[in-house]
């Protein structure tokens, strides 16, 4: 009997717990099994716990399930196997910001009663399934940020319960789709296709299709053409968002029209045109994006009407005139940027007067003038960027007493001057302050060591004077600072090699000496540790090895001396090195360090000695690499080649190097620029030099250093370098400022000039005067059109100037002085500009009207010496076949004696006839006297 009784409960229990196993849950166990890895979240969904208590589930009263909702879930896996009959009752599926994959199932269409779908942020693909469109009851569909394609359109129904359509961020293209404008949905809210490649014109029947649309985002496509003055019906319009496109036309009128208008957003577009003063009458408009629009226009006053405007960026456009004093009316401002414009006039001290909520602004690159106001009530101030203007006086003190919140300070490059106020250091969250380009004088202050927030401090280009204050070493956030073009001296305070976060160290262009040992205290008197006997200073520098993630340091024109420190190449993230225009001295060390990815290397106007760095060969990545103006001697080493493969800039010029030109020059395929002037080269040019690869281009790309440094401008971090350009001595800076050319003046090279070396297209440079070159100048030198300065002069070239050199037609300095040359100048085209005789100096066998020398045939010189020619071949021709003549008679005579008998009896033959006749004739003459 208890057997039967256990039998009996155990039946009981087992009905029990296959009643607990509804279908809805069975189902989502089944896709919950097929999820990939971890599912923590869905730890509750168990046949232990009820079906209604698991983690984003939602049952109704009769206990089905209705809602699912598992966003930001951390599932991973497919949508496969979820569909199941059971799912009747569901309203709402919400799976967004997870890593589901695959494609997105049709059955989804089998949920009659759903009204949400939301499947977006995920990593879907494939089609868009058009049964989706068979959803009849569903409100809102968000598939956006996937990777979906296009659907089948002539498939798609129209959806007209829908409110939100959301297929932002995903792979579809082609025109705007057709099944939203094909059918009126009077209940559309919200519609985003932004993020795709829709292209073609924008529909003007879109408002009467969805009529009440409160939310519309297109930005981030392809539509062109113009926006459509219908856009205007859309009255419940809060948002247009039309920003990166390729729209023309301008901003229609109308859209002032649109009073609910909150957000208007159309950046980066090539509208042009004006600003429309209607725009004035968007009382309700918070945000204005214009920017970078072509726009040409004033600054319309009934801007001034937008009372509840928080911000307005109209930067990088073509606007002039002043600003409109009733923009101060904008109470509500907050952000305001109107930055590389034409902008003129004065800042009206009215905007810090009455814009009391004031974050950020920035007027840069404009053409304003005048003072900073000094009435400043803002209080809330972050960001303040006037820079590249032409606004003078000094900066008021007030700035920094109110602005305890600023966080960004630019004012470069205006005409500000006075001293920098000690009251700055009451910005203590400042982030980013930047002086440069000013005419700021005085000292650095001491106070600036408070501004412990600072990551970038840039006071380059004024006329600062002393020293750099130690208390700079309690900038331990600072990663770039730039202090370059002042007038500072004495020695680099040691405690700059506490800056360990530091980026950029840039403190060329002034007279600093050596470095102070002393960091301990902010007051300490500075002691100078450089003695002119010994390399202190050396030992002094290599305190910056410390500066570990350094990627730019520039100590160039100052007057430090000294040997280089070799732990220096240890510095691993090190891409810019310039200590040029110093007084360095020494052989550059060497290091047993092998990963550099040192990019730009200048020790150019020092007094190296030794021979070509054998460090060099560690350099893999080196670009540019300037040894110039040193006491270098020895050959270049042929390992150059190979070990440097990127250089791109190689100037040695003004040093002892020796030897002959190696031709691994030649492997050097990405060369620009080869400088190997006043040197001592001995041998003849190499014909290799015609696979400098990058010179055959006619149009290439500067030097490509890439450098992520936060908030710098990087151009000048390429360094400069010293070239005769066109005759004069000139100083490149910048990565855009390098020419494409080759220059071996002054050394003692011999031999022709390769005539390969017309195929190198892209140089603008070619100077190889001063050497002992020979022959003729290549015939195909035209070929080099893009030569803007050729200088062959101090040589003893020979023969005639080849005409082809009047097809070089940006030549403007053109020197053949001091050779052998010969023949009539070639005139025409650019050459008609070269009108200085000297040029052609010292060439006796020149003539020309140029040079007042008259040439003997008014024809061209190719046509006279082609005369010339045939006149001594006609000569050569009568004298070779007289020689030809009597070589055949005398030879046969003397070769075969059968010939020379019967010649020599034809002789005797008739020296016996002359003689009878001359005896008969005298014969008769002695008879006739009788």
């Amino acid at each position: 009997m208890v057997l039967q009784k256990l039998l009996c409960v155990s039946v009981f229990l087992l009905i029990c717990t296959s009643k607990a196993i509804n279908p809805e849950a069975e189902a989502l166990l089944r896709w919950k099994s097929t999820l990939i890895g971890s599912t923590k979240s869905l730890s509750s969904w168990s046949i232990a716990n009820p079906t209604c208590s698991w983690f984003g589930i939602t049952c109704d009263a009769a206990g089905h399930v209705t809602e699912l909702h598992l966003p930001n879930a951390g599932l991973h896996g497919t949508l496969h196997a979820f569909y199941s009959p059971a799912f009747q009752n569901l309203t709402a599926l919400n799976l967004n910001s997870n890593n589901l994959v695959g494609l997105v199932p049709a059955n989804i269409s089998l949920f009659l009663v759903l009204t949400i779908l939301d499947l977006s942020y995920n990593n879907l693909v494939g089609a868009i399934p058009y049964q989706l469109s068979h959803l009849p009851k569903i409100v809102r569909l968000d598939l956006r940020n996937n990777h979906l394609t296009n659907p089948e359109y002539a498939n798609f129904s129209p959806m007209s319960s829908l409110k939100l359509l959301s297929l932002a961020n995903n792979n579809l293209s082609g025109a705007f789709p057709q099944f939203i404008i094909n059918s009126t949905n009077v209940g559309m809210r919200s519609l985003d296709l932004s993020g795709n490649t829709f292209s073609g014109p924008l529909p003007a029947s879109l408002p009467e299709m969805v009529p009440r649309l409160r939310y519309l985002n297109l930005s981030a496509n392809g539509f062109f053409g113009s926006i459509p003055r219908s856009f205007s019906r859309l009255q419940k319009l809060e948002t247009l968002r039309l920003e990166n496109n390729n729209l023309t036309g301008g901003i229609p009128e109308e859209l002032g029209m649109m009073s609910a208008l909150r957000w208007l957003i159309l950046y980066n577009n090539p509208l042009g045109g004006s600003i429309p003063a209607s725009l004035g009458q968007l009382h309700s408009l918070q945000y204005l994006y214009i920017n970078d629009a072509d726009l040409v226009s004033t600054l319309p006053p009934e801007l001034g009407n937008l009372t509840s405007l928080e911000y307005m960026f109209l930067e990088g456009n073509h606007l002039f005139g002043s600003l409109p004093l009733s923009f101060a009316r904008v109470q509500t401002m907050m952000y305001f940027s109107l930055g590389d414009n034409n902008i003129n006039g004065t800042i009206p001290s009215e905007m810090f007067t009455n814009w009391t909520n004031l974050k950020y602004f920035n007027v840069a690159n404009n053409l304003l003038v005048g003072s900073i106001p000094s009435q400043l009530r803002v209080q809330t101030m972050v960001y303040f960027s006037v820079g590249d203007n032409n606004i003078n006086g000094t900066i008021p003190s007030e700035m920094f007493t109110n602005w305890t919140n600023l966080k960004y300070f630019n004012v470069t490059n205006n005409l500000l001057a006075g001293s920098i106020p000690s009251q700055l250091s009451n910005s203590e969250a400042l982030y980013l302050l930047s002086l440069s380009g000013n005419n700021f004088t005085g000292s650095i202050p001491v106070e600036m060591g408070n501004m412990v927030n600072l990551e970038l401090l840039d006071l380059a280009k004024n006329h600062l004077t002393g020293t750099i204050p130690p208390t700079i070493g309690n900038l331990t956030k600072l990663r770039s600072l730039d202090i370059s073009d002042n007038r500072l001296e004495g020695e680099l305070p040691m405690a700059i090699s506490y800056l360990r976060n530091l980026l950029v160290l840039s403190l060329s262009g002034n007279k600093f000496t050596g470095i102070t040992p002393n960091v301990h205290s902010r007051q300490s008197t500075i002691i100078n540790v450089v003695d002119n006997n010994n390399s202190v200073f050396g030992e002094s520098l290599s305190a910056y090895c410390n500066l570990i993630m350094l990627q730019v340091l520039d100590l160039s024109k100052n007057q430090i001396f000294g040997d280089l420190p070799g732990c220096l190449w240890n510095l691993g993230e090190l891409q810019s090195l310039d200590l040029s225009s110093n007084a360095f001295g020494g052989e550059v060390p060497t290091s047993g360090h092998y990963s550099s990815v040192l990019s730009s290397l200048h020790l150019s106007n020092n007094n190296f000695t030794g021979c070509f760095p054998a460090v060099l060969k560690n350099f893999n990545n080196l670009v540019i690499l300037d040894l110039g103006n040193n006491k270098m001697s020895g050959a270049i080493p042929p390992w150059i080649g190979k070990s440097n493969p990127l250089l791109r800039i190689l100037g040695l010029r003004s040093n002892m190097f020796n030897g002959s030109i190696p031709w691994q020059l030649s492997q050097l395929s990405n060369l620009q620029l080869l400088d190997l002037a006043e040197n001592n080269f001995v041998g003849s040019i190499p014909q290799n030099f015609a696979n400098f690869s990058l010179m055959r281009q006619t149009s290439m790309m500067p030097p490509v250093i890439i450098m992520d440094i936060l908030y710098t401008q990087h151009d000048d971090f390429y360094g400069h370098m010293d070239i005769v350009w066109k005759g004069r001595e000139y100083t490149f800076q910048g990565r855009d400022a390098f020419v494409t050319g080759i220059d071996l003046s002054g050394n003692s090279l011999s031999g022709e000039i390769p005539s390969e070396l017309t195929s190198l297209r892209g140089i603008q440079l070619l100077n190889m005067s001063g050497n002992y070159l020979s022959g003729g100048i290549p015939k195909d030198i035209g070929n080099l059109k893009w030569l803007e300065s050729l200088d062959l002069s101090w040589n003893k070239l020979s023969g005639p100037i080849p005409r082809s050199i009047s097809n070089l037609v940006f030549l403007c300095c053109l020197n053949l002085s001091n050779n052998l040359l010969s023949g009539e100048i070639p005139t025409g085209n650019q050459l008609q500009t070269l009108d200085d005789p000297s040029i052609y100096s010292n060439n006796l066998g020149l003539c020309g009207s140029l040079l007042n020398i008259s040439c003997k045939n008014s024809s061209s010189l190719t046509t006279t010496s082609d005369q010339d020619l045939e006149a001594i071949w006609m000569y050569y021709s009568v004298i070779a076949g007289t020689v030809s003549g009597l070589w055949l008679w005398f030879g046969t005579l003397f070769l075969w004696k059968i010939w020379r008998c019967a010649f020599l009896s034809c002789i005797d033959a008739m020296q016996q006839r002359v003689m009878n006749k001359m005896k008969h004739t005298w014969e008769y003459r002695k008879l006739s006297k009788y």
